[in-house]
């Protein structure tokens, strides 16, 4: 047994959101090489980048239901080996177009692009799920900052990672390494991660009571022990002022990075 066993956690949800992010951000690297291929031109190749949205605003949305509903390892493991093919798919995105999609390529990068932003959606919801379930009380300012430092690294190591892939093998291949290395996470997470900790035969009694103490706890503040039959209705949200005015914060900076 372990009294830290729910570091290990929090370091592999930095891991995948590194993951995460650069095989969404490869794409942007192999270019040159999908234009050329499939005699793309650069309003066409924008819209192949701009379907990952209209994915991703669905899969954020049912991620964290799901996550509520099913508990977060379900979510992690459906949404990390979907993304993980659909990375891996994206290889053969324009010759599948080509088969099915009545000769179009620009089709299957669509297709795939907007399935790829499906299964990504879930997982920052999923993300403060498994934080809110695995860190104390006082930690959990902390664990959400872990969680997003997955964000820049992310963004940081994308271009490293996807211009070494294309130095030494095709772009195909690229994804299809990403792709992989998705999938091994999801089976290693499989064994080591429970949707709480004590349900986990690593964590130890001690650490177990610190995750659980109610030391710390802001006035007002609750935790997951929080009784069963206490139902919150979904528009309670949207009472929430904070709740609502961060919502339109982060919409403004998406739109002004994303689209202006």
């Amino acid at each position: 047994m372990s009294r830290n066993y729910r570091y290990i956690i929090m370091g592999m949800i930095v891991f995948m959101t590194v993951v995460n992010y650069v095989d969404r951000g490869a794409i942007s690297y192999a270019q040159e090489a999908i234009i050329k291929e499939f005699g793309l031109d650069p309003k066409t190749w924008g819209e192949i980048l701009g379907y990952f949205g209209y994915g991703y605003m669905f899969g954020a949305l049912f991620g964290g239901f799901l996550a509520d509903k099913k508990g977060p390892k379900y979510v992690w493991i459906l949404a990390g080996t979907a993304w993980s093919i659909a990375e891996m798919a994206t290889a053969f995105a324009g010759q599948i177009g080509i088969a099915v999609f009545g000769g179009s390529a620009i089709a299957g990068f669509a297709v795939f692009r907007v399935l790829f932003g499906l299964a990504e959606g879930p997982a920052f919801s999923t993300i403060n799920r498994t934080m809110a379930n695995w860190a104390s009380p006082k930690e959990r300012g902390f664990a959400a900052a872990l969680g997003l430092l997955g964000t820049p690294l992310g963004a940081l190591l994308t271009a490293p990672v996807a211009v070494a892939l294309l130095s030494f093998t095709s772009w195909k291949m690229m994804f299809i390494i990403l792709g992989l290395i998705g999938l091994v996470w999801v089976i290693v997470w499989r064994k080591m991660f429970t949707d709480l900790p004590e349900h986990h035969p690593k964590v130890s009694p001690e650490e177990l009571a610190e995750i659980r103490s109610t030391k710390g706890l802001l006035s007002g503040e609750g935790t997951v022990s929080a009784p069963a039959d206490e139902k919150i209705p979904w528009y309670h949200f949207f009472k929430n002022p904070t709740l609502v005015l961060n919502a339109l914060g982060y919409f403004s900076f998406q739109y002004v990075t994303s689209v202006a």
